[in-house]
């Protein structure tokens, strides 16, 4: 019997190696895009934010961030909700060099959503969501 999730979980996979080939051609990795991708998108941010919406390891987060932190990539100030975090800006800098990658990804990404149709995008995305749902209430219930 054909296991469908497994084939969903294939082509989720897939579709997140195109990510990371896109993000290779601009000499950065994947959790990097991500970063970029996040702060460009939604703004200022902790690290723990784009750690739970990436699904990246802290300390991964950390770690790039510090180093672009060197690099006047990123700025980061203490957050105001949480002393022990840290909210995350872009520099001049870091807008000038994220920018062209973002705005190249966004524009393949519209690209993508137009050819393949609103609609037939609207109708797999609420149908994801669903599959979630019920995923999450089979697989995160306690048994018994």
């Amino acid at each position: 019997m054909q296991n469908y999730l497994d084939q969903i979980g294939d082509t989720c996979t897939n579709m997140l190696i195109s990510y990371g080939l896109f993000a290779k051609k601009h000499q950065i990795n994947e959790n990097e895009l991500a970063i970029l991708y996040t702060l460009w998108v939604e703004g200022a941010c902790t690290q723990k934010h784009i750690a739970e919406k990436c699904q990246i390891a802290k300390q991964t987060i950390n770690t790039l961030c510090r180093r672009w932190e060197i690099e006047e990539i990123l700025q980061s100030v203490i957050s105001e909700q949480d002393r022990r975090e840290k909210t995350l800006y872009f520099t001049d800098k870091g807008r000038a060099f994220a920018q062209p990658i973002i705005e190249e990804l966004l524009s393949r990404e519209n690209q993508v959503i137009n050819a393949f149709g609103i609609q037939r995008i609207k109708f797999l995305l609420d149908e994801f969501k669903a599959l979630q749902t019920a995923l999450s209430q089979k697989l995160e219930k306690h048994s018994g």
